[in-house]
Protein backbone atom coordinates (compact mmCIF):
# COMPACT_ATOMS: atom_id res chain seq x y z
CA UNK A 1 0.00 0.00 0.00
CA UNK A 2 1.51 3.37 -0.87
CA UNK A 3 2.92 5.61 1.97
CA UNK A 4 0.14 8.52 1.12
CA UNK A 5 -2.60 6.17 0.80
CA UNK A 6 -1.75 4.55 4.63
CA UNK A 7 -1.82 7.84 5.97
CA UNK A 8 -5.09 8.71 4.94
CA UNK A 9 -6.53 5.88 6.45
CA UNK A 10 -5.08 6.10 9.56
CA UNK A 11 -6.35 9.62 9.37
CA UNK A 12 -9.98 8.62 8.53
CA UNK A 13 -9.61 6.05 11.79
CA UNK A 14 -8.76 8.57 14.33
CA UNK A 15 -11.37 10.44 12.93
CA UNK A 16 -13.98 7.67 13.34
CA UNK A 17 -12.94 7.15 16.39
CA UNK A 18 -13.38 11.02 17.91
CA UNK A 19 -16.95 10.73 16.45
CA UNK A 20 -17.70 7.43 18.14
CA UNK A 21 -16.37 8.49 21.08
CA UNK A 22 -18.03 11.77 20.74
CA UNK A 23 -21.68 10.51 20.19
CA UNK A 24 -20.54 7.96 23.30
CA UNK A 25 -20.46 10.58 25.60
CA UNK A 26 -23.69 12.09 24.41
CA UNK A 27 -25.47 9.85 24.68
CA UNK A 28 -24.01 8.82 28.40
CA UNK A 29 -24.57 12.66 29.39
CA UNK A 30 -27.85 12.95 28.21
CA UNK A 31 -28.69 9.52 30.40
CA UNK A 32 -27.25 10.92 33.15
CA UNK A 33 -29.18 14.30 32.46
CA UNK A 34 -32.87 12.32 32.16
CA UNK A 35 -32.04 10.33 35.69
CA UNK A 36 -31.31 13.45 37.61
CA UNK A 37 -34.70 15.34 35.65
CA UNK A 38 -36.67 12.02 36.54
CA UNK A 39 -35.03 11.62 40.15
CA UNK A 40 -35.51 15.28 40.87
CA UNK A 41 -39.66 15.29 39.20
CA UNK A 42 -39.88 12.19 41.64
CA UNK A 43 -39.17 13.44 44.72
CA UNK A 44 -42.04 14.85 46.76
CA UNK A 45 -42.76 17.86 48.41
CA UNK A 46 -44.63 17.72 51.80
CA UNK A 47 -47.24 20.81 52.12
CA UNK A 48 -48.60 21.03 56.16
CA UNK A 49 -51.94 22.41 56.43
CA UNK A 50 -51.87 23.10 60.16
CA UNK A 51 -55.47 24.35 61.84
CA UNK A 52 -55.68 27.10 64.04
CA UNK A 53 -57.82 25.11 66.30
CA UNK A 54 -56.27 21.99 67.98
CA UNK A 55 -56.82 19.56 65.06
CA UNK A 56 -54.16 18.01 63.81
CA UNK A 57 -52.47 18.70 61.22
CA UNK A 58 -53.11 17.65 57.61
CA UNK A 59 -50.03 16.80 55.18
CA UNK A 60 -50.25 16.69 51.34
CA UNK A 61 -47.60 14.88 49.43
CA UNK A 62 -47.16 16.15 45.85
CA UNK A 63 -43.90 15.10 43.51
CA UNK A 64 -42.31 18.29 41.42
CA UNK A 65 -44.26 16.69 38.25
CA UNK A 66 -47.39 17.06 39.80
CA UNK A 67 -46.81 20.74 41.01
CA UNK A 68 -45.44 21.76 37.32
CA UNK A 69 -48.92 19.98 35.74
CA UNK A 70 -50.73 21.72 38.54
CA UNK A 71 -49.01 25.21 37.39
CA UNK A 72 -49.52 24.40 33.87
CA UNK A 73 -53.41 23.80 34.18
CA UNK A 74 -53.51 27.30 36.25
CA UNK A 75 -52.06 29.21 33.78
CA UNK A 76 -54.19 27.44 30.90
CA UNK A 77 -56.87 28.36 33.13
CA UNK A 78 -56.20 31.69 34.11
CA UNK A 79 -55.02 32.90 30.10
CA UNK A 80 -58.59 31.07 28.89
CA UNK A 81 -60.40 33.72 31.31
CA UNK A 82 -57.99 36.60 30.39
CA UNK A 83 -59.20 35.70 26.76
CA UNK A 84 -62.43 35.23 27.48
CA UNK A 85 -63.04 38.37 29.25
CA UNK A 86 -61.36 40.39 26.60
CA UNK A 87 -63.79 38.87 23.98
CA UNK A 88 -66.49 39.55 26.68
CA UNK A 89 -65.50 43.29 26.70
CA UNK A 90 -65.00 43.82 22.97
CA UNK A 91 -68.45 42.14 22.76
CA UNK A 92 -69.93 44.31 24.88
CA UNK A 93 -68.69 47.80 23.18
CA UNK A 94 -69.68 46.59 20.12
CA UNK A 95 -72.98 45.58 21.39
CA UNK A 96 -72.66 49.11 23.26
CA UNK A 97 -72.05 50.71 19.71
CA UNK A 98 -74.68 48.74 17.94
CA UNK A 99 -77.54 50.29 20.64
CA UNK A 100 -76.24 53.79 19.89
CA UNK A 101 -76.85 53.21 15.81
CA UNK A 102 -80.13 51.42 16.73
CA UNK A 103 -80.99 54.30 18.52
CA UNK A 104 -80.06 56.82 16.22
CA UNK A 105 -81.65 54.60 12.87
CA UNK A 106 -84.58 55.16 15.19
CA UNK A 107 -84.40 58.87 15.03
CA UNK A 108 -83.69 58.72 11.27
CA UNK A 109 -86.82 57.21 10.99
CA UNK A 110 -88.91 59.50 12.94
CA UNK A 111 -87.16 62.05 11.40
CA UNK A 112 -88.42 60.86 7.60
CA UNK A 113 -91.89 59.93 9.05
CA UNK A 114 -91.95 63.74 9.98
CA UNK A 115 -90.44 65.18 6.45
CA UNK A 116 -93.09 62.20 4.60
CA UNK A 117 -95.81 63.71 6.30
CA UNK A 118 -95.03 67.60 5.49
CA UNK A 119 -94.03 66.02 2.23
CA UNK A 120 -97.63 64.89 1.84
CA UNK A 121 -98.78 68.77 3.22
CA UNK A 122 -97.31 70.61 0.56
CA UNK A 123 -98.52 67.51 -2.11
CA UNK A 124 -101.97 68.58 -0.96
CA UNK A 125 -101.23 72.38 -1.28
CA UNK A 126 -99.38 71.50 -4.64
CA UNK A 127 -102.83 69.44 -5.86
CA UNK A 128 -104.71 72.54 -4.66
CA UNK A 129 -102.90 75.18 -6.90
CA UNK A 130 -102.61 72.91 -9.54
CA UNK A 131 -106.61 72.57 -9.33
CA UNK A 132 -106.31 76.34 -9.63
CA UNK A 133 -104.19 76.67 -13.08
CA UNK A 134 -106.09 73.22 -14.41
CA UNK A 135 -109.01 75.27 -13.70
CA UNK A 136 -107.96 78.77 -15.34
CA UNK A 137 -106.75 76.51 -18.15
CA UNK A 138 -109.74 74.65 -18.62
CA UNK A 139 -111.69 77.86 -18.70
CA UNK A 140 -109.35 79.28 -21.53
CA UNK A 141 -109.73 76.00 -23.76
CA UNK A 142 -112.87 74.13 -24.99
CA UNK A 143 -114.04 72.63 -21.72
CA UNK A 144 -116.35 75.17 -19.40
CA UNK A 145 -116.41 72.47 -16.54
CA UNK A 146 -113.76 72.92 -14.32
CA UNK A 147 -112.67 69.57 -13.03
CA UNK A 148 -113.50 68.69 -9.00
CA UNK A 149 -110.40 68.23 -6.90
CA UNK A 150 -110.52 64.60 -6.38
CA UNK A 151 -110.75 64.43 -10.62
CA UNK A 152 -107.52 66.07 -10.67
CA UNK A 153 -105.96 63.94 -7.70
CA UNK A 154 -107.15 60.93 -9.53
CA UNK A 155 -105.45 61.95 -12.36
CA UNK A 156 -102.53 63.12 -11.57
CA UNK A 157 -101.87 59.45 -9.60
CA UNK A 158 -102.11 61.19 -5.93
CA UNK A 159 -105.49 60.18 -4.63
CA UNK A 160 -104.30 57.21 -2.93
CA UNK A 161 -100.99 58.72 -1.52
CA UNK A 162 -102.47 61.39 0.16
CA UNK A 163 -105.27 58.92 1.61
CA UNK A 164 -102.13 56.81 2.74
CA UNK A 165 -104.32 53.12 1.97
CA UNK A 166 -101.18 51.93 0.70
CA UNK A 167 -99.82 49.15 2.99
CA UNK A 168 -100.22 48.26 6.99
CA UNK A 169 -96.53 48.37 7.65
CA UNK A 170 -95.84 51.99 8.35
CA UNK A 171 -92.47 52.22 6.84
CA UNK A 172 -93.22 50.45 4.00
CA UNK A 173 -96.51 52.83 3.75
CA UNK A 174 -93.65 55.96 3.76
CA UNK A 175 -91.47 54.25 1.25
CA UNK A 176 -94.40 53.35 -0.98
CA UNK A 177 -95.91 56.96 -0.32
CA UNK A 178 -92.31 58.90 -1.34
CA UNK A 179 -92.08 56.41 -4.25
CA UNK A 180 -95.47 57.23 -5.71
CA UNK A 181 -95.40 60.82 -4.86
CA UNK A 182 -92.05 61.21 -6.95
CA UNK A 183 -93.45 59.25 -9.80
CA UNK A 184 -96.56 61.20 -9.72
CA UNK A 185 -94.66 64.39 -10.26
CA UNK A 186 -92.44 62.83 -12.37
CA UNK A 187 -95.36 62.09 -14.68
CA UNK A 188 -96.93 65.19 -14.51
CA UNK A 189 -94.49 67.28 -15.90
CA UNK A 190 -95.77 67.13 -19.30
CA UNK A 191 -99.26 68.36 -18.27
CA UNK A 192 -97.48 71.13 -16.46
CA UNK A 193 -95.31 71.85 -19.45
CA UNK A 194 -98.97 71.64 -21.51
CA UNK A 195 -100.46 74.51 -19.17
CA UNK A 196 -96.73 76.30 -19.21
CA UNK A 197 -97.16 77.03 -23.11
CA UNK A 198 -100.69 78.07 -22.72
CA UNK A 199 -99.42 80.80 -19.98
CA UNK A 200 -96.73 81.07 -22.03
CA UNK A 201 -99.15 81.89 -25.48
CA UNK A 202 -101.27 84.32 -23.05
CA UNK A 203 -98.45 85.95 -21.75
CA UNK A 204 -97.10 86.60 -25.31
CA UNK A 205 -100.75 87.80 -26.03
CA UNK A 206 -100.27 90.33 -23.43
CA UNK A 207 -96.90 91.57 -24.14
CA UNK A 208 -98.48 92.50 -27.86
CA UNK A 209 -101.42 94.44 -26.17
CA UNK A 210 -100.23 98.24 -24.85
CA UNK A 211 -101.42 97.27 -21.20
CA UNK A 212 -97.96 98.30 -19.23
CA UNK A 213 -97.71 101.25 -16.89
CA UNK A 214 -95.44 103.49 -19.34
CA UNK A 215 -93.50 104.60 -16.62
CA UNK A 216 -90.87 103.04 -14.99
CA UNK A 217 -91.54 101.93 -11.65
CA UNK A 218 -95.44 102.67 -11.75
CA UNK A 219 -94.51 106.25 -10.85
CA UNK A 220 -96.82 108.93 -11.61
CA UNK A 221 -100.54 109.81 -11.23
CA UNK A 222 -103.00 110.90 -13.95
CA UNK A 223 -103.58 114.74 -13.90
CA UNK A 224 -105.96 114.57 -17.23
CA UNK A 225 -107.52 111.74 -18.47
CA UNK A 226 -108.65 110.87 -21.45
CA UNK A 227 -112.06 113.03 -23.88
CA UNK A 228 -113.47 115.88 -22.86
CA UNK A 229 -111.50 118.15 -20.44
CA UNK A 230 -111.18 122.20 -19.77
CA UNK A 231 -108.37 123.77 -21.93
CA UNK A 232 -105.53 124.58 -19.99
CA UNK A 233 -104.69 127.49 -21.74
CA UNK A 234 -107.73 128.66 -22.55
CA UNK A 235 -110.12 129.12 -19.17
CA UNK A 236 -113.65 128.27 -19.77
CA UNK A 237 -112.84 126.51 -22.90
CA UNK A 238 -113.13 122.24 -23.57
CA UNK A 239 -111.56 120.62 -25.93
CA UNK A 240 -111.44 116.75 -26.68
CA UNK A 241 -107.68 115.43 -25.10
CA UNK A 242 -106.70 112.53 -27.02
CA UNK A 243 -104.85 110.41 -24.59
CA UNK A 244 -103.85 110.40 -20.59
CA UNK A 245 -101.08 113.23 -18.99
CA UNK A 246 -99.08 111.52 -16.25
CA UNK A 247 -96.95 113.63 -13.90
CA UNK A 248 -94.55 112.65 -11.77
CA UNK A 249 -93.02 116.50 -10.72
CA UNK A 250 -89.98 115.86 -12.18
CA UNK A 251 -87.95 115.17 -15.07
CA UNK A 252 -86.01 112.69 -16.09
CA UNK A 253 -88.15 109.37 -15.28
CA UNK A 254 -87.63 106.27 -17.80
CA UNK A 255 -90.32 106.00 -20.18
CA UNK A 256 -91.25 102.58 -20.96
CA UNK A 257 -92.99 100.85 -24.42
CA UNK A 258 -96.09 99.48 -23.40
CA UNK A 259 -95.93 96.52 -25.81
CA UNK A 260 -93.85 94.66 -27.90
CA UNK A 261 -93.53 96.27 -31.57
CA UNK A 262 -91.55 99.23 -34.15
CA UNK A 263 -90.55 103.01 -33.69
CA UNK A 264 -92.11 104.63 -36.75
CA UNK A 265 -91.85 107.51 -35.84
CA UNK A 266 -89.23 109.86 -33.24
CA UNK A 267 -89.52 114.05 -34.17
CA UNK A 268 -90.00 116.65 -32.44
CA UNK A 269 -93.47 118.39 -32.36
CA UNK A 270 -94.78 122.08 -31.57
CA UNK A 271 -97.37 120.69 -30.04
CA UNK A 272 -96.12 117.06 -28.23
CA UNK A 273 -92.63 118.30 -28.10
CA UNK A 274 -90.22 115.45 -28.47
CA UNK A 275 -92.38 112.26 -29.05
CA UNK A 276 -91.93 108.78 -30.19
CA UNK A 277 -94.53 106.44 -31.81
CA UNK A 278 -94.50 102.82 -31.59
CA UNK A 279 -96.51 100.18 -33.89
CA UNK A 280 -97.66 96.66 -32.35
CA UNK A 281 -99.78 94.10 -33.92
CA UNK A 282 -103.46 93.83 -33.87
CA UNK A 283 -103.31 97.49 -35.20
CA UNK A 284 -102.40 99.34 -32.11
CA UNK A 285 -99.97 102.56 -32.00
CA UNK A 286 -99.19 104.09 -29.19
CA UNK A 287 -97.59 107.82 -28.84
CA UNK A 288 -95.52 109.07 -26.30
CA UNK A 289 -94.74 113.26 -25.90
CA UNK A 290 -93.59 115.85 -23.68
CA UNK A 291 -89.92 114.00 -23.61
CA UNK A 292 -87.22 115.43 -22.20
CA UNK A 293 -84.95 113.08 -24.62
CA UNK A 294 -85.13 109.60 -26.62
CA UNK A 295 -83.63 106.59 -26.19
CA UNK A 296 -84.48 104.74 -29.55
CA UNK A 297 -84.40 105.48 -33.26
CA UNK A 298 -86.86 105.22 -36.23
CA UNK A 299 -87.04 101.49 -37.04
CA UNK A 300 -86.04 99.84 -34.15
CA UNK A 301 -87.45 97.27 -32.60
CA UNK A 302 -88.98 97.45 -28.77
CA UNK A 303 -90.25 94.96 -26.15
CA UNK A 304 -92.76 95.57 -23.70
CA UNK A 305 -90.76 97.43 -20.93
CA UNK A 306 -88.02 98.24 -22.83
CA UNK A 307 -86.74 102.45 -22.15
CA UNK A 308 -87.98 104.69 -25.52
CA UNK A 309 -87.13 107.87 -23.67
CA UNK A 310 -87.36 110.06 -20.34
CA UNK A 311 -90.02 112.25 -19.28
CA UNK A 312 -89.58 116.08 -19.67
CA UNK A 313 -91.56 119.04 -20.57
CA UNK A 314 -90.44 119.78 -24.05
CA UNK A 315 -93.58 121.41 -26.46
CA UNK A 316 -96.66 122.93 -25.07
CA UNK A 317 -97.14 122.13 -21.68
CA UNK A 318 -98.30 123.37 -17.97
CA UNK A 319 -95.06 121.41 -16.60
CA UNK A 320 -93.04 118.05 -16.23
CA UNK A 321 -95.62 114.75 -17.69
CA UNK A 322 -95.85 112.37 -20.37
CA UNK A 323 -98.84 112.58 -22.84
CA UNK A 324 -99.50 108.94 -23.57
CA UNK A 325 -102.34 108.11 -26.74
CA UNK A 326 -103.08 104.80 -27.81
CA UNK A 327 -104.51 104.10 -31.23
CA UNK A 328 -106.60 101.03 -32.59
CA UNK A 329 -106.53 100.81 -36.64
CA UNK A 330 -106.97 105.13 -36.89
CA UNK A 331 -109.51 105.00 -34.33
CA UNK A 332 -108.41 106.90 -30.76
CA UNK A 333 -108.78 105.14 -27.45
CA UNK A 334 -109.23 105.79 -24.00
CA UNK A 335 -105.24 104.01 -22.97
CA UNK A 336 -106.73 103.35 -19.26
CA UNK A 337 -109.22 100.59 -20.81
CA UNK A 338 -106.16 98.81 -21.62
CA UNK A 339 -103.97 99.69 -18.72
CA UNK A 340 -107.18 98.35 -16.05
CA UNK A 341 -106.38 94.93 -18.04
CA UNK A 342 -102.91 94.40 -17.19
CA UNK A 343 -104.17 95.28 -13.74
CA UNK A 344 -106.51 92.26 -13.76
CA UNK A 345 -104.39 90.67 -15.14
CA UNK A 346 -101.48 90.75 -12.95
CA UNK A 347 -104.09 89.83 -9.54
Amino acid sequence: MPEGLRGFKEQEKRWYGRIVQSFGTGFTAARVAFRRFFSWGKSRLTVALIPQTEKPARKIELSRFSLTAIGVVVALVAGAALFAIGVYSATSLRAASLDTQLTQAHKSIDMLRESTERLLSETAKFEEKLGQVVSIAQAKGKTDVAPSSADILKTAGLSDLISGQLSDDPVSRDVLRLNGIAGSLSGSLPSLDDIANVLATQKDIMTEIPNLWPIKGNLGHITMYFGQNENPFSTGQWYLHTGIDISTYRQGDPILATADGKVIDVHYDASLGNSVTIQHSHGFTTRYGHLRSFAVKKGQRVSQGDVIGYLGNTGKTTGPHLHYEVYLGTSLIDPLRFLSIRKEFHE
